[in-house]
């Protein structure tokens, strides 16, 4: 039996210092490491030695070289990645790449805890790692692996893992059964196309798998288990979930419905990418409200938003109710701070600056009577947001969120009608270096009150024919 970890440490000094094995699945095992220069922890991936043949070493590194190239906020990065030539009494060497130690959870993990996760939670995950999807398949990448076991929780990012590995696998021609007889990978997210061997893969398989993934989600399972039974048993186990928090009838027929697309046999029957599939969802939960209306608390990229025909109410993370006491008045305006969702303590307050601005700007304008919101920059919960609607009557919420996205800051901002519970506005994708995120906050400043002046001119257009 080959001494992997030993192997490690004698071929990866003095660059990286491996301490320990955190984590194992059918054709790799993961170690944690610190690297020297410079100075941080990473996770090695190194691929078990009887599927590290020499025609695999080969694929392996062009396939890394590629995907390394990915840089997205839902993507987990490759640093580097190599053979580890020293390995005493076994194969000449062991494939290896080198990722961020990301602190966190698997989404397997999770699901082990929990079983299932709420609609919410579900669809923010969902989302997100339909964003990092979008990215790699805008730059040709197709993961083929998209499994819990793949996407990395930490805090409320979602990133998806191991990128061009499944495909290395397949075109190096590895052995595909292991020693239980089981195919290498992970038939229960594997799309039909993918289980029969079919080289005619592209985003649709993603699509599919990622619908097997939120399927799991909120049934407990894989739909693959439903399979032989067809569609019905499928539907209802879903269904019987959704009810079982609350979602409404027709929320849960939508939802039901986009899932039955995403997972069609036949490619030509699924969405023709993740982020139709995606957008499908997001319009499903946005819905009119009214009294114990839902909708789901979501954190939705700028990519998504852009490209979605649908609008989104929850990316802000903000449920509305409609006003039961104050006449609501369409011009009085609420600007909340803007969700940080960087993670890095130097642009905390940068949220709070551009709600700041877009405050002042509006009230400047004195198109709208601007009212102080109750809380910034924090999921507003049911009782606060309604308590707020019924003290100031505010009809017109300006909500969002800011991220970073490689080596810039973005906004997504809304402008979102509380009456009726819908999202009168999206604007397009602020970004701004991260050398310089005040600049991004003076566009959101302009391109805010500019929406303003296009809605009302709008409204009055309709009222005088």
């Amino acid at each position: 039996m080959i001494d992997v970890l030993g192997a490690l440490r004698q071929g990866l000094a003095p660059h990286y210092t491996v301490e320990r094995e955190v984590g194992a699945g059918g054709m790799a095992r993961v170690y944690l490491a610190h690297e020297r220069h410079p100075p941080r922890q990473v996770a090695i991936k190194v691929m078990n030695p009887e599927v590290s043949t020499p025609t695999f070493r080969e694929r392996f590194i062009r396939e890394v070289e590629v995907t390394s190239k990915l840089s997205h906020p839902n993507i987990v990065p490759i640093l580097a990645a190599d053979e580890c030539l020293f390995v005493p009494d076994g194969p000449d060497g062991l494939c290896y790449y080198v990722m961020p130690y990301v602190e966190g959870e698997s989404l397997r993990a999770r699901l082990q805890r929990d079983k299932t996760l709420p609609l919410d939670e579900a669809l923010h995950i969902t989302f997100q790692v339909a964003d990092g999807l979008s990215y790699a398949h805008a730059h040709g990448v197709i993961h083929r692996d998209v499994k819990p076991e793949n996407i990395l929780l930490s805090g409320r990012s979602a990133l998806v893992a191991d990128f061009g590995i499944a495909r290395a696998v397949s075109a190096a021609g590895v052995q595909t059964l292991t020693d239980v007889g089981q195919p290498v990978g992970s038939p229960a997210y594997m799309s039909p196309e993918q289980l029969a061997g079919s080289r005619a893969i592209d985003a649709r398989t993603d699509v599919y798998s990622l619908a097997c993934v939120l399927y799991e989600m909120l049934v407990g399972q894989p739909p693959l288990l439903d399979v032989a039974e067809g569609s019905a048993p499928r539907h209802a186990a879903l269904d019987h979930s959704l009810r079982a928090q609350r979602v409404g009838p027709r929320t849960a027929r939508s939802i039901t419905d986009a899932m039955s697309r995403a997972l069609a046999a036949q490619p030509g029957a699924r969405f023709a990418s993740v982020d139709e599939f995606a957008a499908r969802l997001q319009g499903a939960v946005v819905r009119p409200l009214g009294k114990g209306a839902w909708i789901p608390r979501i954190g939705v990229k700028a990519s998504l938003l852009a490209g979605a025909a649908v609008v989104v109410l929850a990316a802000a993370g903000v449920v509305l109710f409609a006003n039961r006491g104050r006449a609501i008045d369409p011009r009085r305006v609420v600007v909340t701070g803007f969700e940080d969702l960087t993670g890095d303590p130097a642009l905390a307050s940068l949220g709070h600056m551009a709600a700041d601005w877009v405050t002042q700007e509006l009230a400047r304008s004195g198109a709208v009577e601007v009212v102080p919101a109750v809380e910034s920059g924090h999921h507003l919960d049911m009782a606060a947001v309604e308590a707020l609607a019924r003290k100031t009557g505010a009809g017109t919420l300006v909500a969002g969120s800011y991220y970073k996205h490689g080596d810039s800051v973005r906004f997504q901002v809304q402008i979102i009608d509380a009456e009726r519970g819908t999202v009168r506005h999206v604007l397009e994708p602020v970004g701004a270096p991260l050398r310089a995120p005040i600049d991004a906050a003076e566009v959101v400043r302009r391109r805010v009150a500019a929406a303003f002046d296009t809605l009302f001119a709008q409204a009055a257009g309709r009222s005088h024919p």
